[in-house]
């Protein structure tokens, strides 16, 4: 379903799937997709949604306080989308052979939502400014995608492909090992950059809310690569602390082909 995804639209996936898991929700909704968009911040979708005026944080207060009446749930390893999210993922495949695009980026995501005007997410970026058509147009233009049916239009090219497989991984540390833990895994992610053959990226972040909580997300040319990493001094120096810090652990795996 996602081999058209680009790596940065299946980053908005991991993320909205942790935000998801962070305000303890049953399942991922187009609400969790937004929050993905904002967190994973490098996309066009976010440039758009920045120009808007969307801050993460501030979206995410809504978001939490739209939903803070609902019981919270415990961390799910298996969180569904909601039928709303598997609506919006299948319009963003449609807006994407719409504007004639090989790929599925988190354009063709935040345009999906803009679908959908009355849901949460919809009513935020409304109120931000965005409207469909418009935000459609933009991304023609800065793709240069001609107008569907222009004479002499050609679908463009299929971009480049390469295989990346693709590791989410979410701790909750020990507090009194904190600053141990900040260390050891800083030094892995930079080590892991520099050194490792295969690793493409390592990316970490700390939850603002609770600082116990961490996310690691990183990204292999190939499954052999991550086995790789796993054996070196970095890696095992690193282990060796979170073996003692690291109190609950859940381990996500996407073998994936993404647009470069």
């Amino acid at each position: 379903m996602f081999e058209r995804y680009t790596e940065r639209a299946r980053r908005v996936l991991f993320f909205a799937r942790y935000e998801a898991s962070q305000l303890g929700s049953p399942s991922i909704g187009p609400e969790h997709l937004l929050l993905g968009i904002l967190h994973e911040g490098g996309g066009l979708a976010a440039r758009i949604c920045r120009h808007a005026g969307l801050d993460f944080l501030l979206v995410h207060l809504e978001v939490a306080r739209a939903f803070e009446d609902r019981p919270k749930i415990s961390t799910s390893v298996e969180m569904p989308l909601s039928a709303l999210s598997k609506s919006a993922l299948k319009q963003a495949e449609a807006e994407a052979d719409g504007l004639k695009h090989a790929h599925i980026g988190t354009e063709h995501l935040l345009l999906a939502l803009l679908h959908e005007p009355e849901s949460l997410a919809g009513g935020i970026l409304t109120r931000g400014g965005l409207r469909l058509n418009p935000a459609r147009a933009e991304v023609r233009s800065l793709y240069g995608t001609p107008s569907a049916g222009a004479p002499g239009a050609a679908a463009p090219q299929p971009a480049p492909t390469q295989e990346a497989h693709i590791v989410l991984v979410q701790v909750t540390i020990r507090p009194e090992m904190q600053e141990a833990f900040e260390r050891a895994l800083l030094h892995n992610a930079r080590e892991s950059v520099r050194l490792d053959r295969g690793c493409l990226r390592f990316d970490v972040s700390q939850d603002k809310d609770d600082p116990a909580k961490w996310v690691l997300y990183e990204v292999y040319d190939s499954p052999a690569a991550h086995a790789d990493h796993r054996q070196s001094r970095h890696f095992l120096a690193y282990d060796a602390v979170a073996t003692t810090a690291v109190v609950e652990k859940v381990v996500s795996k996407c073998a994936a082909r993404h647009v470069t």
